[in-house]
């Protein structure tokens, strides 16, 4: 990999951990669900300045050509964020319907207590 190519491509990472940094600070997002972003960030930029560690990652692994190293650590990290946003849902949907029921009761006794008044 050619420097200049290391310089577009770290120009990149810093342009979106940048932009990740700034959403987090304007509460778009929250830090839990960005930390794999942040890591994905960091792994990126050590495998541009250091291009070595994905031919060691490649050999642990398994995998004889690095370049599918980065496929399947993709496919991985992929698998990561969905896990990550499978979690995210589910709290969220039992928390809807905890906040339903919940509202359903206080529209009961607000119903009650108007029809007692009258």
């Amino acid at each position: 990999m050619g420097p200049h190519l290391k310089i577009v491509l770290l120009l990149c990472l810093l342009a979106v951990f940048i932009f990740v940094v700034r959403q987090i600070k304007n509460k778009k997002l929250v830090l839990q669900y960005t930390l794999s972003w942040l890591f994905l960030i960091f792994g990126l930029a050590i495998v541009i300045l250091v291009p070595q560690v994905l031919d060691i990652i490649s050999r642990i692994i398994g995998i004889a050509v690095p370049v599918n190293t980065i496929f399947f650590l993709g496919f991985v990290f992929a698998l990561v964020i969905l896990y990550n946003m499978t979690g995210a849902i589910s709290k969220m949907s039992v928390e809807i319907t905890r906040l339903t029921q919940e509202l359903a009761i206080l529209e009961k006794k607000i119903e009650e207590e108007g029809k007692t008044e009258s």
